[in-house]
């Protein structure tokens, strides 16, 4: 008997990491899919293969995508992975234990720990920040709000109590810097282009302290400063993101002001 629960992932170009993580799920839940925004490898072979249904959505952003794969399932429960993210042996057996009897009405989700786990022990990235986070839930009183151009892609809790399961989400974050270094150019250009949708102004003050701040915070507080030279550079990177977001944000606010002085001007 399969679980009643439906797993979903965004993806593009996961070749590398995808086939870990479906393989941990794949086999005792009801459905898994994959919604992707143009993968040019073989994610859809590899989706196909494994019998999960795929499914292509353009790119709005993370919170837009995540939404959109969690309206495909047809289960009321659901757990929302990343291609980059494998389910350790004591979550799979709590996830189906849990589904033994009626999970209470009143119960929103659970949130299970998230930690950095490496493929190879070998890696220089070996330290990063533990966190509890919510992946499983219940769509009726839990969603993920689907804003263009938003990263906020984690579901927001409507109603109902949020319970916490033993077992790790092993975090199989980083193939090279220059993969971050793309996605964080990605991401940095969808949050200013957020953070002026939403009127958000930026100062010159803020930008001035924006990455020293958040250096410290990721070299220090996420324990970087252990991860030697590699953590420097994930800390360099990863502050470098923080930093553009504002600075593209108020790049975009200069311009639309310079257009609209000069529509001003040939107006007059």
């Amino acid at each position: 008997m399969k679980l009643p629960l439906s797993v979903y992932y965004i993806t593009q170009n996961e070749e590398i990491r995808l086939p870990e993580s479906l393989a941990k799920v794949t086999g005792w839940v009801d459905e898994v899919i994959v919604v992707d925004s143009g993968s040019t490898d073989k994610t859809r072979e590899i989706v196909e293969s494994a019998g999960a249904r795929f499914v292509h959505n353009d790119w709005q952003g993370f919170a837009c995508q995540k939404a959109y794969a969690a309206s495909l399932c047809r289960n009321d429960w659901v757990l929302d992975l990343d291609a980059d993210e494998v389910l350790s042996e004591q979550l799979v057996d709590n996830i189906k234990a849990l589904f033994e009897a009626p999970i209470p009405a009143d119960i929103a989700g659970f949130k299970m720990r998230w930690v950095l786990s490496q493929p190879n022990p070998g890696h220089p990235f070996r330290h990063d920040k533990n966190k509890k986070i919510l992946r499983l839930y219940n769509r009726k009183r839990a969603a993920i709000e689907a804003e263009k151009d938003s990263n906020n892609d984690r579901p927001q809790v409507r109603e109902g109590r949020v319970l916490y399961l033993k077992g790790d989400v092993l975090h199989r974050t980083l193939i090279s810097l220059e993969q971050m270094e793309r996605k964080y150019c990605q991401l940095s250009s969808e949050q200013a282009r957020y953070l002026v949708a939403k009127g958000r102004k930026i100062s010159a003050g803020r930008l001035f302290v924006e990455f020293p701040l958040k250096f410290l915070k990721y070299y220090l507080i996420h324990r970087q400063v252990m991860n030697g030279w590699f953590g420097l550079s994930v800390s360099i990177t990863a502050a470098n993101r923080n930093f553009m977001r504002l600075a593209k944000a108020k790049e975009l606010q200069m311009l639309a002001e310079i257009e609209g002085q000069s529509r001003a001007e040939s107006i007059r």
